[in-house]
Order: C-alpha cells, then sequence, then structure tokens
C-alpha cells in the first residue's frame, strides 16, 4: 500500500509541475474530462513455465541452501556507518567474525578484529550486533513457503542474470513470526533467488536496538557451483536525533564460504 500511495502522490506532484506552467488562471474545461486509468502494474507477457512452477521450483531450492548454508563456515564483516548530506562516511563501526560449524549442528562464531568507533551519535551493543546477525537469510525455505502470496511481475536483468521478478508478501501475521514482505529476483537458468529487497514483519514485540534499519537489499553469491548463499546486505535509513535526520548505512559482507571443519573450542567462540 505505501508503495502504491507513494506512485500517486509522485503523479499528482507532475501533474502540479505542468499546470504550474501554463500562463494565466486554469479555467474549467467545457466538456467533462476524459479520465484514462493508468493501472499500478503494466500488463507482463507470461514466463516459459507457469508462475506457480517457478515458485514451486525456487522455493523447494530455498530449503536446499538453506541446509546447506548450516554446514558451511564463513567470513562476516558488519559495517554501520553516519553519513553527511553528500552521502560520505562521516563516522564508523565495523566488526569482522569468522564462523563455524561446531560439532553436532549449529554454528560458533569467533570475533576477529574491530575497528574504535568514530560514531559520533549512535552507540551500539552487542544486542545490536547480535539483531544485525539474526536476519533471515532464507525466509522462504521449507514450510515457510506456503505463507505467502507470490505474484509474477516480469522479467528484469540483475547484472549479467536475467531474472523474473515476484512480489511476495505474507498472507496473514502470526504472532512469534517473523515474515518477509518485498520483491525477490529469480534467476532463470538455476530457479534460484539471486537478490531481494524489503523489510521484516512480525506482530509481536521488537526487541530494542539504537539501529532504525527497516528495508534490506541483499545479493547473493553463487557458491560451489550449486547454492546461491547470501553475500552483501545493505540498508540506508535514517537516525533521528531531535529534529534532524542523520542519514546512516549498514553493510554485511559475507566471503570465504567453505564446508565446515568442526573443532574450534567453544571458549574461544561465541555463540
Amino acid at each position: 500500500m505505501k508503495s502504491a500511495a507513494k506512485l500517486i502522490v509522485a503523479v499528482l506532484l507532475a501533474a502540479a509541475a505542468g499546470w504550474a506552467q501554463q500562463a494565466g488562471p486554469m479555467q474549467a474545461p467545457s466538456e467533462p474530462p476524459v479520465i484514462h486509468r493508468i493501472p499500478l502494474y503494466a500488463k507482463v507477457p507470461p514466463p516459459p513455465m507457469a508462475p506457480e512452477q517457478i515458485v514451486q521450483r525456487f522455493t523447494v531450492n530455498e530449503t536446499k541452501y538453506k541446509e546447506a548454508y548450516q554446514t558451511y563456515g564463513f567470513r562476516q564483516t558488519i559495517r554501520v556507518e553516519e553519513l553527511n548530506s553528500q552521502g560520505d562516511p562521516t563516522g564508523s563501526y565495523q566488526v569482522q567474525a569468522e564462523v563455524y560449524v561446531k560439532p553436532g549442528r549449529g554454528r560458533y562464531e569467533r570475533i576477529l578484529n574491530w575497528s574504535k568507533s568514530s560514531l559520533q551519535y549512535l552507540a551500539l551493543s552487542s544486542q545490536d550486533l547480535e539483531t544485525i546477525a539474526e536476519i533471515p537469510p532464507f525466509p522462504l525455505a521449507g514450510q515457510a513457503a506456503g505463507d505467502y502470496h507470490f505474484t509474477y511481475r516480469g522479467t528484469e536483468k540483475q547484472g549479467e542474470l536475467m531474472t523474473y521478478a515476484f512480489q511476495v508478501e505474507p498472507k496473514s501475521v502470526q504472532p512469534g513470526h517473523v515474515y518477509f514482505s518485498g520483491v525477490v529476483w529469480v534467476d532463470t537458468v538455476d530457479l534460484a533467488i539471486v537478490k531481494s529487497y524489503g523489510h521484516f514483519v512480525t506482530s509481536g514485540p521488537k526487541a530494542p536496538s539504537a539501529l532504525p534499519f527497516s528495508f534490506y537489499e541483499t545479493y547473493r553469491e553463487n557458491v560451489a557451483g550449486k547454492y546461491w548463499f547470501p553475500s552483501y546486505l545493505r540498508s540506508d535509513d535514517y537516525y533521528h536525533q531531535g529534529k534532524n535526520e542523520l542519514p546512516i548505512r549498514l553493510i554485511v559482507q559475507s566471503s570465504a564460504f567453505h564446508p565446515g571443519k568442526p573443532g574450534i573450542p567453544p571458549a574461544k567462540a561465541r555463540r
């Protein structure tokens, strides 16, 4: 609904700009104006296979990727920046960690290094960083796929890949669950999500955080020629300081994916 409202406002502003350029006062038309209704989404040609089949295929792949992801280790960097009006960083804080597979099932995270914070307004806590690390990487995997409406929006080029674009909305929001709302781009060859943009919704109380990030853009990387893992996440938002709005940015990068090798001593790792 918000995107529709923004589109309507943009159309009205553009029309108002055109009216303002006309000389003299506006005259009432002698005939009722002809109203041309413009659909919010243009009609798009159907894909080679039914959209329902594409959804079924990429959600099955999501389940496979999620299971494989739990068996991989990787290096992750979390960076938070305060920006000026030109978009240049004026302060930042960065943490780099190594994620290891622990014996049995699950993973440990060990902090490798962290920068001295030069943030002037944001005061980050370990809880804030844990909130970032817990952003669901595969929200449409497994049984969760049945909780969503998928609407096909056509094809779109993403880098070197041709993709199918799908709008994703939860059918309902149940207490205690976190749902994704936004758009996913699915590679037309692998039928795998390679990019997503949206936010997460829940009906339960949210954990308090100093980070007001809400919309996330996530890119994925092909790993071992058969998995698509999230490797770059970014969010741009504003931190409210009195009457002022301070631009802030979050970047999470994951790299050096490798099959997990258990054995990192728990005493040196953080769950």
